[in-house]
């Protein structure tokens, strides 16, 4: 399972190496659906990306200085700057390791 994070600790948490955040809640169902996929990611690459979580519902004003509208959102980042394309709604496992390998 994800550590989850909020406004509160945010930046503290991408400020160093490879990080992802899957935006999302528990009602979305296609959140529910990656959430396997995220937690096998964080395993397997483990000690080389750090895998965070941000709730939809619970993190209003993160949401919106984030610009958040549809979920799931990932968002990836190294060493605190915003990598490559958010993907929104990613149905599988494929486009969401393609971005990871290309954030390493």
């Amino acid at each position: 399972m994800l550590e989850i994070i909020n406004g509160n600790n945010y930046e503290e948490k991408i400020a160093q190496g490879a990080v992802v955040v899957n935006i999302g809640a528990s009602w979305c169902p296609d959140c529910r659906k990656i959430e396997p996929i995220m937690d096998n990611l964080a395993k397997a690459y483990e000690g080389k990306v750090q895998f965070f979580k941000v709730s939809f519902d619970e993190s209003e004003d993160l949401k919106e200085s984030l610009g958040i509208r549809k979920i799931p959102t990932l968002i990836f980042y190294k060493d605190a700057k915003e990598v490559g394309e958010r993907l929104v709604e990613p149905g599988s496992q494929k486009p969401i390791e393609d971005a990871i390998k290309a954030l390493l």
